[in-house]
């Protein structure tokens, strides 16, 4: 009777939040404000690459778009046989379905536990992702790119638990397939190669074996983007932005707006003490720390005019017009990720990828929803009791991220 309860009960949960992205669908739900707009001019390059493919291919830098043409490519083939677009968009949502899917198999392999509904938990938060449902109604590579990604890690667990080649060159494949998708994804290699250089040492041959495998795999994008200089990454997504060069321009906004992103998602895990951070210890690392905080706070300068900055410094601006709070939570959150990093190198390294995967000036919470709730459970090194999900911190989760999702859509409706 327990058992039935249980299944009843996330049958009922699951059917909700499917129903919510059937009805998100039919409104036309826009909650990170962009998808639509970057649907519409992704779909302007899809009909050009169905009409003239390798002239649009050559020039595809003129599109404005930081958006990989690997996806648009794919779509071209829907405007060739002329598929209504209401149809493309209701296979891509049902396709994206497979990201929750695979963020179950992610937990099942991390953690090893026979209670499956201690992972529909934390897997139902997928669907009250704004950038989960958006992406999902209006078809992105950003999102393809994390379904491949989210491969690749199962992938790496598996690798990590039984310790096979096969899954670290099926890691490998699926990781340069969601970099081609979306290239941010590509900088995860640093990590991946980090953690079978460790292991694979002693093992040479192996070792040149990954390398040619990563230099063979990169080689075609290499060769369009610098030898045939269809540089399309180069894009600002900021109305008006005239910089030429618009990556890495300032660090330090980058440094400041990311953590404070991250501290945004591990809070309610903190709080339900499913997460539980490093014990803080005075040593020399603490003096770097400073340094990079208050650099970082001197040096940022990031205009509010240019939209993105994630929720805390949005609510920040909206409600003093300066940056003081913000600077506030972001020296906490530098401070989370210190104690996140001082006893992990890989925590470090993830950090530094995610820091290198966005390098341009505009910073947008889209970019790593629901990204790092998956980090967070699956390459990010915590001391996590997946046991503490109760009813009450089940709750507690779907209320939190509920309410964010709430006002996402309140931005941008009201």
């Amino acid at each position: 009777m327990i058992a039935k309860f249980k299944f009843d009960s996330f049958f009922l949960l699951y059917l909700t939040l499917y129903i919510s992205m059937l009805v998100g669908f039919f409104f036309n739900e826009n909650s990170t404000g962009g998808a639509i707009l970057d649907y519409q001019n992704q779909k302007i390059a899809a009909i050009d690459f169905a009409n003239n493919f390798f002239l649009t291919f050559l020039n595809y830098e003129n599109y404005n778009t930081r958006h990989s043409p690997v996806l648009i490519i794919l779509l071209s083939f829907f405007e060739k046989f002329n598929v209504n677009d209401l149809t493309i968009r209701f296979l891509h949502l049902h396709f994206s379905l497979i990201l929750p899917f695979l963020f179950f198999l992610i937990l099942k392999e991390k953690f090893n536990l026979k209670k499956n509904e201690i992972f529909y938990v934390i897997v139902g938060i997928i669907f009250l992702s704004p950038t989960y449902r958006s992406l999902s109604i209006w078809p992105d590579s950003r999102l393809i790119g994390l379904i491949f990604f989210c491969i690749s890690i199962i992938f790496y667990l598996k690798f990590v638990n039984k310790k096979k080649k096969i899954f670290c060159i099926l890691n490998i494949l699926f990781y340069a397939l969601s970099a081609y998708l979306s290239p941010n994804f590509s900088v995860y290699s640093i990590f991946f190669f980090y953690k079978f250089f460790l292991f694979y040492k002693k093992d040479l041959g192996f070792l040149v074996l990954i390398i040619l495998i990563n230099l063979l795999l990169a080689f075609p994008a290499f060769y369009y983007i610098f030898i045939l200089d269809v540089n399309f990454i180069n894009k600002s997504a900021a109305v008006g932005f005239a910089k030429n060069n618009i990556l890495f321009s300032n660090v330090f906004n980058n440094i400041l707006l990311i953590a404070s992103i991250f501290l945004f998602y591990l809070i309610p895990f903190i709080q339900t003490k499913i997460i539980s951070l490093s014990k803080f210890k005075f040593d020399f690392s603490i003096l770097l720390f400073l340094s990079i905080m208050i650099i970082s706070i001197y040096f940022f300068d990031y205009n509010y005019l240019y939209t993105g900055g994630g929720i805390f410094f949005k609510i920040n601006y909206f409600l003093f017009k300066n940056n003081i709070l913000f600077f506030v939570i972001s020296s906490i959150s530098l401070f989370v990720v210190y104690l996140t990093c001082i006893d992990s190198k890989s925590n470090l390294l993830i950090f530094l990828c995610l820091l290198i995967s966005t390098p341009q000036e505009t910073i947008y919470h889209k970019y790593f929803d629901p990204l790092l709730i998956i980090l967070i459970f699956s390459l990010l090194n915590f001391k996590v009791n997946i046991l503490k999900i109760s009813l009450k911190n089940h709750l507690y989760l779907y209320f939190y991220f509920t309410i964010f999702l709430f006002i996402s859509l309140l931005k941008i409706y009201v």
